[in-house]
């Protein structure tokens, strides 16, 4: 935590939930906000009041944004195997962690879709209740209502999933960009 004004807010993935995550993401990948705007944004949206942080000295804003980046912190690496969500139960793998051709094909669509509030509808598809069907797994609107629960969910658990379906995508992207005709690429 980090007390910007009056107020604690979190500055670490730990301590956010995936829907404060997604949200400080967005406003950090947002290039058409100027610097000064994004990390206002940033600490009035994780709690920070608005009024005592436009009143900040240059400094000491300065301050704050070096001290809200500067964590010690590592960074969790292994995959979660299940969560217990609204007295169900949620799995992501059985021995091993891998994903098929149609999460992936699942969450990429949701990237392109929503690149600035996928991370929880990405662990929606990845996370299977465990009494449902496959059919039932991929519905909308049960992704979607998923999605709502992972939000309230502790960031942290995602990140390994994150990075790994970043890696996939990239291997796909590479692969495909080596095996195409370059005049395609061209």
């Amino acid at each position: 935590m980090v007390t910007i004004g009056s107020k604690e807010i979190p500055n670490v993935i730990n301590e956010m939930t995936i829907a404060q995550f997604e949200k400080v993401s967005s406003f950090s990948n947002n290039q058409e906000l100027d610097a000064f705007e994004k990390w206002v944004n940033i600490f009035v949206f994780l709690g920070a009041d608005e009024d005592e942080v436009n009143e900040m000295d240059f400094t000491d804003f300065k301050n704050k944004v070096k001290e809200f980046n500067t964590v010690d912190y590592k960074a969790k690496t292994e995959f979660t195997k299940q969560i217990e969500l609204e007295n169900y139960t949620y799995q992501s793998f059985e021995d091993e962690f891998k994903l098929s051709v149609r999460d992936l094909k699942h969450i990429e669509k949701l990237i392109k879709k929503e690149p600035n509030s996928y991370i929880s509808k990405m662990m929606a598809v990845i996370f299977k209740r465990t009494d449902l069907s496959k059919t039932e797994h991929y519905a909308d609107a049960h992704i979607n209502h998923k999605a709502k629960l992972f939000k309230t969910v502790n960031a942290e658990i995602c990140l390994p999933f994150v990075s790994y379906v970043a890696q996939k995508m990239t291997e796909t992207a590479t692969q495909i960009k080596e095996n195409a005709p370059t005049e395609v690429l061209e």
